[in-house]
């Protein structure tokens, strides 16, 4: 990670601008289009604040927000995704979730949250009343069911994951607990993942033809074993 880049644990405040990043980036996979298929931007970014808060709630997730503070790099369009600090610009461009397991005797992070706050990860319970419509239901159901699977197949209850993996808090932190982290990725990230260390297990196919929609939705489950002590 660059000098120009400071990586910190996120807060509520963080909230929009985790979920811009978030939306954006999967914004080119096609089962999201086809589970939403009318949603606009905002409309989407609104929902999905839900699973950010409810991620900031449990105490098993570490979540991390990385800012860029090159003014020169911090390009945005969108000017509540940049503050002023000093002359330079803040802009929060990435963030990584890491799922914890408390078997690793790691302890939790606890995230202050405002009322509303609360408010937000009681109705992330039950995300699909909250939902944009129409949405693809069966469709949603089929990826969730899909990753499920997967998990269950792979996933240690030892493991670190399966979140957002991009910072190297979490490698470290893995490092520290000698624990094997667990990642799904998408076809866009594996090659990037396996410079890093990263080995693929597996590729899990949705076929999107079945729900409507042209094409297939692929991810690859990834592992990253621990590195010893020197």
């Amino acid at each position: 990670m660059s000098p120009k880049h400071n990586i910190r644990y996120a807060t509520e405040s963080d909230v929009p601008d985790l979920n811009k990043v978030n939306v954006l980036s999967f914004q080119s996979r096609r089962s999201r289009t086809a589970i939403f298929p009318n949603a606009s931007l905002p409309v989407l970014k609104e929902y999905k604040s839900l699973n950010c808060i409810k991620s900031l709630a449990n105490p098993s997730l570490h979540v991390t927000a990385i800012e860029d503070s090159d003014p020169n790099l911090s390009t945005s369009e969108d000017p509540s995704l940049a503050i002023e600090s000093d002359n330079l610009k803040i802009e929060v461009v990435a963030y990584a979730r890491w799922l914890i397991p408390e078997i690793l005797g790691d302890g939790p992070h606890i995230v202050h949250l405002s009322p509303h706050g609360h408010e937000l990860a009681a109705a992330a319970e039950t995300p699909l009343q909250y939902a944009p419509r129409p949405m693809n239901e069966d469709l949603y159901n089929a990826s969730r069911a899909l990753y499920g699977q997967a998990r269950k197949k792979y996933l240690d209850e030892r493991d670190i994951g399966p979140r957002l993996c991009t910072s190297r808090m979490g490698y470290r932190k893995a490092d520290a607990l000698q624990a094997r982290i667990y990642l799904e990725a998408t076809p866009e990230g594996v090659a990037l993942y396996t410079r890093y260390g990263w080995k693929p297990i597996e590729d899990f196919k949705l076929n999107l033809k079945l729900y409507g929609v042209a094409g297939e939705e692929v991810f690859t489950v990834m592992v990253r074993e621990p590195k010893l002590a020197a």
